[in-house]
């Protein structure tokens, strides 16, 4: 083993608990490489402070930095992830270890249990902070050519949106480390809650035009007490309606709901068109 450099190395703070067990664990697993910390922190990428405080016991050293030493010092990958997960537990208390209930993205079947199945990825990943999440994306763009803003990861991570595109998806799932064998899964669970948001459109938008084609004749009768003559369907209260106006026999474009509220006037002779507002008009679409 090389000759100590430098200061003496402390003793492990906390050694009797989950802290001081990854640092020491990560201590012994860089001494048995032969690395002093400095060398290991240019190997890294990162600083000696960095480093330290993940052989110190006293802080909580992030998941990239533990997943550092896994990769130079040749740890086992499921032993230091599991010493990790338990000095988070034990810095944060039993909370940090209450993930969302959500099921695997092979049983996804809605959007709320989509946005679960996403937070709870980045809840097992250490809720990793916006900035880390979008330079984790940033740092595969070359490849994915799928930025993650800060705010987007914000919207995602805390359920308050589902991503928009199958390459925001897969920046996301990048941020969180999730394993790139299982993206498909994750994929398809998304493509799948695409088709039932779309078929709810399409549901939505049929339903609305029937109610529309009920409320057709009284509209109709409606535009003629104003005066017009309508030359088209109908297709809503608020949908430009092509119609003939007796007064002066011009033909121009009006809203339903101006005729009926009053406001509606003719563009060619400039005449107001009286109103005919009911509340049964005015209660459609």
């Amino acid at each position: 083993m090389a000759p100590a450099k430098g200061r003496p190395l402390s003793p492990v703070a906390n050694a009797a608990n989950s802290l001081g067990k990854l640092a020491d664990h990560l201590r012994t697993a860089r001494r048995k490489k032969d690395l002093s910390r400095e060398q290991l922190a240019r190997q890294l990428g990162c600083s000696l402070a960095t480093i330290q405080r993940a052989e110190g016991g006293k802080a909580i050293p992030s998941r990239e930095t533990v997943q550092g030493y896994v990769r130079v010092c040749l740890i086992d990958h499921a032993e230091a992830e599991k010493l990790w997960n338990k000095a988070v537990i034990h810095r944060h208390g039993r909370t940090a270890r209450t993930y969302t209930q959500a099921p695997g993205p092979e049983l996804v079947r809605t959007a709320d249990e989509l946005g679960a199945a996403l937070a709870r990825i980045w809840e097992q990943n250490g809720r990793p902070s916006t900035r880390e999440m979008e330079r984790r994306a940033d740092n595969r763009y070359t490849e994915t050519r799928a930025p993650l803003s800060r705010s987007t990861a914000e919207r995602i991570s805390r359920r308050k949106s589902l991503p928009g595109s199958e390459k925001t998806l897969r920046a996301y799932l990048i941020a969180c480390e999730v394993p790139e064998a299982r993206f498909p899964m994750w994929i398809r669970a998304w493509a799948r809650i695409q088709v039932r948001r779309q078929r709810a459109r399409d549901r939505a938008r049929r339903a609305a035009m029937r109610e529309i084609q009920k409320q057709a004749p009284a509209a109709k009768s409606r535009m003629r007490q104003a005066g017009l003559i309508p030359l088209d369907k109908f297709r809503g209260p608020v949908a430009p309606w092509s119609a003939r106006h007796i007064t002066c026999g011009t033909v121009s474009r009006y809203r339903f709901r101006s005729v009926l509220e009053g406001t509606a006037h003719c563009p060619v002779c400039n005449e107001l068109l009286p109103p005919v507002r009911t509340t049964e008009d005015l209660s459609g679409p």
